[in-house]
């Protein structure tokens, strides 16, 4: 009841009281609950080793290793392992050949990753909604409905998810984008309806944010995490998104000092290196662009993470120097590609 009310605080009271029981001390289901806890702070890494470590003793619960193998192909997928991801979605299809959700969590995972199209994902979408009966909305279904571009066809999928699970932020945003096209007036009343269900007052604004940024209300995002920041000022975080909205409202310098402040605290935070890199293509440093970009790369291959993505973003400003000063790439001339 506490995580559903994203109460983390009494829900770890309250775990803390189970566990101290002679039958809480020998369940793995606290662990669980444990790793969701960590979850819904943002502890990526150590939700993830908790559900590892579930995982490690081998339980005979099925129900408990599948749980803990979907919770951390979510992870993965969140940190952009992507790879990763797709190998704990293997785990889960060997163990169950025929499970549809599963293929239905490998479609998504694909999709983010860029090995499959949006036509591709979209088809299997629809697939799963003509085949499957209403009532059947798994994580996965959540996932590849909130990747997808808004579609004002699926809104009434979108109220209909948003009924089961209210705070889906995902699912919030893609059907707020499908009433802005009729309203912006009713979508921006939505993103305050939204955002008054969460409690806590700098979650509230948060959301409400993240929700003004996915309709285009900068100003209105700019306000909220200026609110956040106001109350929390360490919040890396709200800098990070305000920081964000500054950098999509062209205030480019306010935006680098910003992403300067985030890595001053966080050396290591790649949302503000990547920033750093497309602000100096953008101020026309590509030679300090893709320095910066190679380091990120290096480090998400230490990571395990392969970014298609981060990749295509290189070659692009490798293709844009090189023209501008009279050569032609290598993989642009065919005269000049090397054969094999």
């Amino acid at each position: 009841m506490h995580l559903q009310q994203q109460n983390t605080i009494a829900a770890r009271q309250a775990l803390a009281a189970y566990t101290a029981t002679p039958e809480g001390a020998n369940n793995l289901a606290p662990q669980l609950l444990a790793a969701e806890i960590e979850l819904q702070e943002g502890n990526l890494e150590a939700s993830a080793t908790r559900y590892q470590a579930v995982l490690d003793t081998n339980p005979d619960d099925n129900e408990i290793v599948t749980g803990a193998l979907r919770a951390l192909a979510g992870i993965r997928t969140q940190q952009k392992r992507f790879d990763q991801a797709l190998a704990v979605y293997n785990q889960l299809r060997t163990r169950d050949p025929q499970n549809v959700v599963y293929q239905l969590g490998e479609i998504s995972v694909a999709y983010q990753a860029n090995q499959i199209t949006e036509q591709q994902a979209t088809m299997v979408l629809s697939k799963w909604l003509a085949t499957q009966k209403a009532t059947n909305t798994p994580p996965e279904l959540y996932s590849l409905v909130g990747q997808l571009p808004s579609n004002s066809q699926w809104e009434p999928l979108y109220n209909y998810l948003l009924q089961l699970e209210p705070n889906n932020l995902q699912i919030q945003e893609r059907l707020l984008q499908v009433v802005a096209q009729r309203s912006p007036a009713r979508a921006r009343a939505l993103v305050k309806q939204f955002a008054a269900n969460i409690t806590n007052e700098d979650k509230s604004y948060q959301v409400q944010g993240q929700l003004s940024k996915a309709i285009g209300d900068l100003d209105l995002a700019g306000i909220a995490y200026e609110k956040v920041l106001a109350n929390e000022p360490d919040s890396v975080d709200a800098l990070s998104s305000l920081a964000g909205i500054r950098f999509e409202q062209r205030q480019y310098e306010t935006a680098a000092k910003m992403y300067n402040q985030i890595l001053g605290e966080k050396p290591d935070n790649q949302e503000a290196r990547m920033a750093i890199a497309d602000l100096n293509a953008i101020l026309d440093k590509p030679l300090e662009a893709l320095a910066e970009m190679e380091k990120i790369q290096i480090q998400q291959m230490s990571e395990g993470v392969t970014d298609r993505e981060l990749s295509r973003r290189m070659q692009q400003i490798q293709e844009d120097f090189l023209l501008r000063r009279g050569f032609q790439p290598t993989w642009e001339d065919p005269n000049r590609r090397i054969r094999n």
